[in-house]
């Protein structure tokens, strides 16, 4: 499945766009990109059977040894983003995409 954007240069704790996968996949990545150097900064990636029933799948946050890359495998059909903490630093906004195969 081709990567999309969840998150797109977002400047508060939000909720992502979710992307139904039309399938039940068992492997996901997202890429976080952070910008204006918050003092904190924390993103999720969420999934699920059902859009209503999500659970956090894993963590990302600003300034880890990750380098922004998150992975996990688990069987789910339906993903999201969500800044679940942004704050300090100049204008700090958010980006976050997707890819699930």
């Amino acid at each position: 499945m081709l990567p999309f954007k969840s998150l797109d240069a977002v400047s508060g704790t939000t909720a992502g766009s979710i992307r139904d996968l039309e399938d039940s996949l068992g492997g996901h990545t997202m890429i976080v990109k952070v910008v204006g150097a918050p003092t904190a900064a924390r993103v999720d990636l969420i999934g699920g059977h059902e859009p209503s029933a999500m659970v956090g799948l894993g963590t990302y946050v600003y300034g880890d040894a990750s380098g922004g890359i998150v992975h996990v495998d688990r069987v789910v059909r339906y993903v999201r983003a969500e800044v679940v903490e942004l704050d300090g630093g100049t204008n700090p906004s958010i980006t976050a995409t997707i890819a699930s195969c």
